[in-house]
């Protein structure tokens, strides 16, 4: 796929989170490893735009393979204030590459986009990170994204359990297992 044809393509994205979802299908299919949504853009595809809009798409992925698909289609290098490199393009927006691989030790889910399978962080991380934030932040819109991201169910709880507790947001846990009646 050449840059005019991936344009072509991305532009079609009839939201925010299916622009996300489908350039990570499409990167996917590119460079032919995997490559899975994390952090933000994750929250942004399980939860919507309406609910959460990120400000740059995570990936982790074979950063050479995936640069290399990102140059064809016309990315360029950016530096952010913190001296970090991200790729932009007008359509996208901001891409970090996050590293190789993601470190929760859970299996990505998989979802379908009309360009292939996408890989997406699980949500257990992206719960505690969410509860994280709003314990620090003090707010209830972030805890209220992480109890959207539990209803979505099938969740690890033994996880997220070592995890609150490892992060001191077993209180916020509590809660959400409260709310969610288990």
């Amino acid at each position: 796929m050449d840059a005019a044809e991936f344009a072509r393509v991305i532009r079609r994205a009839p939201s925010p989170e299916d622009r996300i979802a489908w350039f990570g299908a499409l990167l996917t299919n590119e460079t032919r490893r995997d490559v899975e949504v994390v952090g933000g853009s994750a929250v942004e595809v399980y939860l919507s735009s309406a609910a959460y809009v990120s400000q740059d798409i995570d990936l982790v992925g074979d950063r050479t393979v995936i640069e290399s698909v990102l140059l064809r289609w016309r990315f360029r290098h950016v530096e952010g204030r913190s001296g970090r490199t991200y790729w932009m393009d007008e359509l996208v927006g901001l891409v970090d590459l996050v590293g190789p691989a993601d470190r929760s030790g859970l299996p990505p889910r998989k979802i379908s986009t009309p360009h292939g399978p996408l890989a997406i962080s699980a949500p257990e991380p992206l719960i505690i990170r969410r509860l994280m934030r709003a314990k620090r932040e003090k707010s209830e819109d972030l805890f209220g994204q992480a109890a959207a991201l539990a209803r979505m169910g099938n969740l690890d709880w033994e996880y997220l359990e070592s995890e609150a507790r490892y992060e001191e947001v077993e209180p916020g846990l509590r809660r959400l297992r409260k709310i969610l009646h288990l």
